[in-house]
């Protein structure tokens, strides 16, 4: 077991020596040629080629180069596709940013190049800048957003198989951190279909490992990570042959088999101070931390402890000594070029001030608008609110005013009442008076006798009404509680004069006599009626005085 080990390592070095020495060589032509190139077309396209090769080897040479054929781009370059090469620039910047881990640098460079496909219309490179921010939130260990943004590539990628299979791989690993392990394995099937053939396959598969050994499958991950070594290694694919080094190593240590793991910690190590990926490299230092201290030699793992945090602390922070090596790099190579970036820099401030001077007064005007609309909204409801308080004023004015003519109408009305039945008392004994004074002069006996009787019989029946209305005025005291009490019952709805107007009929009281009994106008009377038919359903056509006989008889 341990010989095939050496001889794996021993290859994949050898292949990684293969592939450096070819890079370099191409490199080095490339170099040749951009220093005798006179256009602005092979001036840009040599940048961006050696911006492209050096971007894990030499990031900050790359970054060099390709600052130079972005300011190229803007300033003299006016063939068609310049913006399509920007957008190109502004994406391999955001990789070396992201490798280094300032996201923030290489969120803005994506964002940039993002804006230019959209102003294109570039649907295809618009579903690779999604797919860049979902891979920036990834290092930043934002899957959320990772997610998110993924979720927007991938219909737009659908069209090329190729890179559909490239989003969907990196789907799945997002769902990997999210632990959601079963999605994650249908997710990375799909994405083996769609790489057929491609050697990126081995990304799918490694991605299948992890989730292999989440569930402690250790010797089914080993399998597949080493065969994605091998891959990787062939075809020169540093940056990932680095994170396949670092898993075995991890897959090992949880095997037990250390030597071998320390093996692949140097490997991952190796490659990853090439294009300075800092994170990478306080990972591999904690797996060494972690195998000392299971051997028990606790020293070498203070050491390791020590130099994985002094990574760790440094990942989201560029070391001065990389700044001022860059600055170096970009004055040698070209002086104009460090003119032209630090009056672009000046201007740059100059525009970033006026945008705050001009985003604050803005805000001024926006806060001052504000106040303004809510006083003027508040002065409209408060004028709104007096002007109801006035009119409801005035209506109940209107309405004290109505009640107290109702008054003077009815008090009025019952002075009439008592003057008109005083009057017709006076008449009744005047008339009388008068009659008995002509009969005393009358000599005719049989006519005396007629009016005699007459009289008798007037005098009789108007003793007759008055007697029946004390009679009634006792039966309404005496019975007037107990049909009150039913009929409040029976029909709720009624009110207090209601019922008592029920009860008067009930006992035979013609219209006239309750107009006499309660003092009210006949109008009011015919209304109360009315109103009595509607609340105890009387059905039409039927009289009330029936129907309330019936109802208690």
């Amino acid at each position: 077991m341990r010989k095939q080990y050496s001889l794996l390592l021993l290859l994949l070095f050898t292949s990684s020596l293969s592939f450096g020495q070819r890079n370099l060589n191409r490199i080095d032509s490339i170099s040749n040629l951009l220093s005798v190139a006179n256009s602005d077309s092979l001036i840009v396209r040599h940048h961006m080629e050696l911006g492209i090769l050096k971007d894990t080897s030499n990031p900050l040479e790359a970054e060099v180069h390709l600052k130079t054929a972005i300011t190229t781009l803007k300033t003299s370059y006016y063939y068609s596709d310049r913006l399509e090469k920007m957008a190109l620039a502004y994406d391999c910047l955001g990789i070396i940013e992201r490798r280094r881990n300032n996201y923030d640098q290489a969120l803005k460079y994506y964002i940039n190049a993002l804006e230019i496909k959209e102003t294109t219309k570039d649907s295809n490179n618009i579903g690779r800048s999604y797919h860049n921010i979902a891979m920036l939130f990834s290092a930043n260990r934002n899957y959320d957003k990772a997610i998110n943004y993924m979720q927007k590539a991938l219909p737009i990628r659908k069209k090329d198989s190729t890179n559909y299979a490239v989003s969907l791989n990196n789907y799945g690993y997002f769902l990997y951190h999210k632990k959601k392990y079963e999605k994650a394995l249908a997710i990375l099937d799909s994405a083996k279909r769609y790489y057929g053939k491609d050697i990126r396959i081995a990304d799918a598969n490694n991605n299948i490992a992890r989730i292999y050994k989440k569930k402690k499958l250790y010797i089914e991950a080993l399998e597949i990570q080493k065969r994605n070594a091998l891959i990787y290694s062939k075809n020169e694919k540093l940056e990932r042959l680095a994170n396949t080094y670092r898993d075995l190593a991890i897959t090992t240590r949880k095997l037990k088999q250390y030597s071998e793991a320390s093996k692949y910690q140097d490997s991952s190590e190796k490659i990853a101070q090439n294009y300075g990926n800092k994170k990478l490299i306080a990972i591999i230092n904690k797996e060494r931390y972690r195998v000392a201290k299971v051997k028990k030699q606790y020293k070498i793992a203070l050491e390791y402890y020590q130099t994985y945090k002094k990574y760790e602390d440094s990942v989201f922070n560029n070391s001065q000594s990389e700044k001022i090596k860059a600055i170096e790099l970009n004055y040698n190579y070209s002086k104009k070029t460090l003119t032209d970036s630090l009056n672009y820099e000046a201007k740059k401030t100059q525009l970033t001030v006026q945008n705050k001077s001009q985003r604050l007064q803005k805000q001024w005007y926006a806060i001052l608008f504000c106040v303004t609309t809510i006083a003027m909204i508040g002065f409209i409801f408060a004028y709104r609110y007096q002007k109801r308080i006035n009119i409801q004023n005035i209506q109940k004015q209107e309405l004290e005013a109505n009640l107290l003519n109702e008054r003077i109408l009815f008090l009025r009305y019952k002075v009439e009442r008592l003057l008109t039945d005083n009057k017709m008392r006076s008449s009744f004994n005047k008339e009388l008076t008068e009659r008995l004074k002509t009969l005393r002069k009358s000599d005719n006996t049989k006519i005396v006798i007629d009016e005699y009787q007459s009289i008798l019989i007037q005098l009789k029946n108007q003793l007759q009404a008055e007697k029946r209305l004390d009679s009634i005025s006792e039966s309404l005291q005496k019975t007037n509680e107990d049909f009150e009490q039913k009929l409040a019952k029976r029909f709720p709805q009624l009110s207090k004069s209601e019922r008592e107007i029920c009860h008067l009929i009930y006992l035979n009281l013609s219209t006239k006599e309750i107009m006499n009994a309660r003092n009210m106008t006949l109008p009011s009377i015919k209304s109360i009626r009315y109103r009595i038919r509607k609340k105890i359903l009387v059905p039409k056509g039927q009289e009330l005085e029936l129907f309330i006989k019936q109802l208690f008889n």
